[in-house]
């Protein structure tokens, strides 16, 4: 986008992609989701292990950069789910766990299945913090690394609000309730 592009839409809308968030919020309850993939020592090393965690969440929201806005389908769902980063915005606000979800690959035995799973909701007993679940994860244990996080939103574009707000601050909205459309295909 050139610079009389960006002087074009802050005039017509008062702001730039530079300057805002889209923040995506579910509709419908239990519609999102924040997934951690995890192992141990890379694919090719002898004892890989992987495991992917998902935590459905009765309420919360995602967020996307700004400058997705300049092609609205990235915004959109494909087949009904939504990816979103969840280290972009201001906070996933995510509320009342509803399930959790693990998914083993590799060499596992039932013992560390039931050891990582008693560690995630409960913390490590050497934890002084008793941090739990991704707390864990970021805080303090050093066996597992992280491959993959997301925040998953399930549903259409019309199961879900898309809001345009401030980079910087959470509370001014220049958009509420935008719907991204799908481009024509001019080719």
């Amino acid at each position: 986008m050139d610079d009389k592009q960006k002087t074009f839409n802050y005039l017509k809308h008062g702001f730039t992609a530079d300057d805002v968030f889209v923040r995506l919020t579910p509709l419908s309850k239990k519609s999102i989701t924040q997934m951690i993939q995890l192992y141990n020592v890379p694919v090719n090393e002898p004892g890989h292990r992987f495991v992917e965690v998902r935590e459905t969440y009765r309420w919360g929201c995602g967020f996307r950069e700004g400058d997705d806005l300049n092609w609205p389908t990235l915004l959109m769902p494909q087949n009904g789910i939504t990816h979103c980063d969840p280290y972009v915005g201001h906070g996933n606000e995510l509320d009342d766990l509803c399930g959790v979800w693990f998914d083993y690959d590799g060499d596992w035995t039932e013992e560390q299945k039931e050891d990582f799973e008693q560690k995630w909701y409960n913390g490590d007993d050497a934890d002084d913090d008793g941090r739990s679940g991704l707390g864990w994860v970021h805080d303090y244990q050093e066996e597992w690394q992280v491959e993959d996080e997301q925040i998953i939103i399930d549903g259409e574009v019309e199961d879900i609000k898309y809001d345009v707000i401030h980079r910087n601050d959470f509370t001014k909205i220049f958009i509420e309730d935008y719907k991204p459309t799908k481009e024509d295909d001019n080719g």
